[in-house]
């Protein structure tokens, strides 16, 4: 039978009781994040000269000025004379939304303006990151910070803005919590948190002990027949036997499985789930990337098979 939900006042009036869980935060800047982007933006900007003239100074002119004129301000700070430090200290104490344009804003310039100087200028105005570089490192911080966003294409975007990430990520995390997957989702999240700290190996494996736990809570709840520490491969072969997955559409899902069973599993056993050697094995960012957003897919999937075969 199905039964008719009804959305009751105080859900309609707090839509973020059934907003999916985001592993990433997009409000609040915290600290420690607006001190690395301080650091960034003096090494890569370089130091004032004595005089106040040169590629620096003209640099943080243009960007105050700037500034001061899409937020509708007369100054961004107390010092008339230091435009510089205005622009630094906005970053470390003005509330987030601002500082985001900010960010927006002044690596835009950067890439722009300070992308052609030679390494005569560079030395000269003790610049000391390149354009490139800096924006690299401020994903990188704004991914250990778990922050939601990146800087692509000289803008700044939400992660969540990403189509994968909105479809994929977020209903997985959502879906595993409102179905009491409880174990899987925690695991989950730590494949993320471990990806935000760029522990790739250690990110794949608990996003498969996620994949491989949601599976085995669908066959516990259901009373399937399953041994103690079934590998992925078995598990899914335990759904497919109990029809879990739709017959009237097996080719397909025999592709799906095949997939599962090479792609996923395959890539821990090749990599985190073995010694490594005598060599330490360099896992890129996109394999970890690719393995958490396969997964996430897959785990979407099968709750919602289970789900639909619950009721």
């Amino acid at each position: 039978m199905v039964r008719e939900m009804f959305e009751i006042y105080s859900k309609r009036q707090n839509p973020l009781l059934n907003k999916p869980i985001d592993p990433f935060e997009y409000d609040k800047l915290s600290e420690k994040f607006r001190i690395q982007v301080y650091h960034i933006l003096r090494s890569s900007t370089g130091k004032l000269n004595r005089d106040g003239t040169g590629i620096t100074a003209r640099f943080w002119l243009k960007a105050h000025t700037t500034l001061c004129r899409e937020l509708g301000r007369l100054t961004l700070g107390a010092n008339n004379e230091n435009l510089y430090l205005n622009c630094l200290n906005f970053i470390l104490s003005d509330e987030s939304i601002n500082v985001l344009d900010g960010i927006d804003y002044l690596f835009n310039l950067i890439e722009k303006e300070l992308n052609d100087l030679n390494d005569i200028e560079r030395l000269h105005n003790s610049i000391e990151q390149r354009p490139e570089h800096a924006i690299t490192e401020l994903n990188r911080r704004f991914k250990e910070n778990g922050i939601g966003y990146q800087f692509e294409n000289g803008q700044l975007i939400r992660i969540d803005s990403q189509y994968i990430h909105q479809e994929t990520v977020k209903p997985a995390i959502f879906l595993l919590g409102n179905n009491n997957f409880t174990g899987a989702q925690d695991e989950f999240l730590k494949a993320h948190e471990h990806y935000r700290n760029g522990m790739y190996k250690e990110s794949i494996a608990e996003a498969l002990k996620s994949f491989e736990s949601t599976m085995k809570t669908i066959c516990v709840r259901f009373r399937w027949e399953m041994n103690t520490g079934q590998t992925a491969s078995k598990l899914i072969e335990t759904l497919v036997k109990n029809e879990l997955i739709p017959t009237y559409i097996m080719a397909h899902m025999n592709g799906l499985r095949s997939v599962l069973e090479s792609g996923i599993p395959s890539l821990r056993n090749k990599t985190s789930g073995h010694g490594q050697g005598e060599v330490p094995i360099a896992l890129p960012e996109h394999y970890a990337a690719y393995a958490l957003h396969l997964t996430a897919s897959n785990i979407v999937f099968l709750v919602e098979c289970y789900s639909a075969k619950k009721h």
